[in-house]
């Protein structure tokens, strides 16, 4: 895509520009190996049963051990170190329980405002039954590509307010759904403002509100949502934690033509993260958790599910 290359090339070009006087001290980041638990009872899971035998019922319980490899990097530029480059997954999301491979650039302006430009290759990207509903015989999996494009302005001169905005595309690769209403090659496009404030030295919070439009291939898998999330935040001596949780509204555009109803569902989620610095003494070493929980009720039995995600770790911050 051109803008794809466009980016690329700007990167390409901020890091031709440092190769040659690399310095290792403008280096930062983190590593984190976690593994833990995870289940779900969502129909969609290419990781549940392929078989079903009706469409009235949610799918059955599938529990992982899961093995999470997470972490990002950063490299310094300028005389003051005020702009830079990175990749990874962005500790902030992952503390509401987001999980987002970047590539990007970040400035920060004096005035407080930073201004941060990522790439996502791999957000929009993964497996899905080619045929969900198909309850004849075995269903199959198929592949998702796709990509997104963000655009951040954090902290908008130094009032605690921000603003997230990105654009997604996304395409299955054999579509095996008969119904082109249900189609779900589709493009997102998506904007969040949020606010943080401190409650006192050791704590605040970050509340936000969100508005996605999904412009799907089929209408019925067109849908818009609205969504608000708050964060409690807090950090004492070698302990932090981040409590979050949010509600969305979600709306389809059309009538699903296999349960002859428009679909609509509410969304919840509640997610702690929690963090001890230098654990057991060992410096820069720092023990990491992460539990949640989503769950999905919709007008539509099918389409309703819980999914629990619990893990503990180490990162190593350099």
């Amino acid at each position: 895509m051109k803008s794809l290359s466009v980016i690329s090339l700007s990167l390409a070009s901020v890091f031709s520009a440092t190769t040659l006087a690399f310095d290792a001290d403008r280096l930062s980041g983190e590593l984190i190996l976690a593994t833990g638990y995870h289940s779900t009872n969502s129909v969609l899971s290419t990781e549940g049963d392929a078989k079903i035998n009706d469409l009235n019922s949610n799918g059955s319980h599938t529990n992982d051990f899961i093995v999470m490899p997470l972490g990002s990097v950063s490299y310094d530029l300028g005389t003051e170190r005020n702009h830079r480059v990175y990749l990874g997954t962005s500790r902030d999301d992952l503390a509401v329980g987001d999980l987002a491979f970047e590539i990007g650039y970040q400035y920060d302006f004096a005035n407080g405002t930073q201004i941060d430009i990522a790439f996502l290759p791999t957000v929009m990207s993964g497996e899905v039954w080619s045929n969900p509903y198909d309850t004849e015989s075995a269903r199959t999996k198929e592949d998702v590509d796709g990509h997104a494009y963000r655009l951040k302005v954090v902290n908008i001169m130094n009032t605690g307010l921000s603003l997230d905005m990105a654009y997604a595309k996304s395409e299955v690769d054999n579509e095996g759904i008969e119904y082109q209403a249900l189609h779900r090659d589709s493009e997102t496009y998506y904007i969040k403002t949020s606010y943080q404030t401190m409650v006192n030295q050791y704590s605040g919070i970050i509340a936000s509100f969100a508005y996605t439009h999904r412009d799907a291939e089929g209408k019925a898998e067109t849908y818009d949502q609205y969504k608000t999330e708050a964060t409690y935040f807090m950090q004492l001596d070698a302990h932090s934690l981040a409590l979050t949780a949010s509600y969305a509204y979600r709306e389809y555009d059309a009538i699903n033509p296999i349960f002859d109803k428009v679909r609509e569902d509410d969304r919840y989620k509640l997610f702690l993260s929690y963090e001890y610095a230098n654990f057991m003494g060992w410096q820069n070493w720092n023990l990491v958790s992460f539990a949640g929980v989503n769950s999905t009720v919709s007008n539509i039995n099918f389409y309703e599910s819980d999914e629990y995600v619990s893990t503990i770790g180490l990162s190593y911050r350099f």
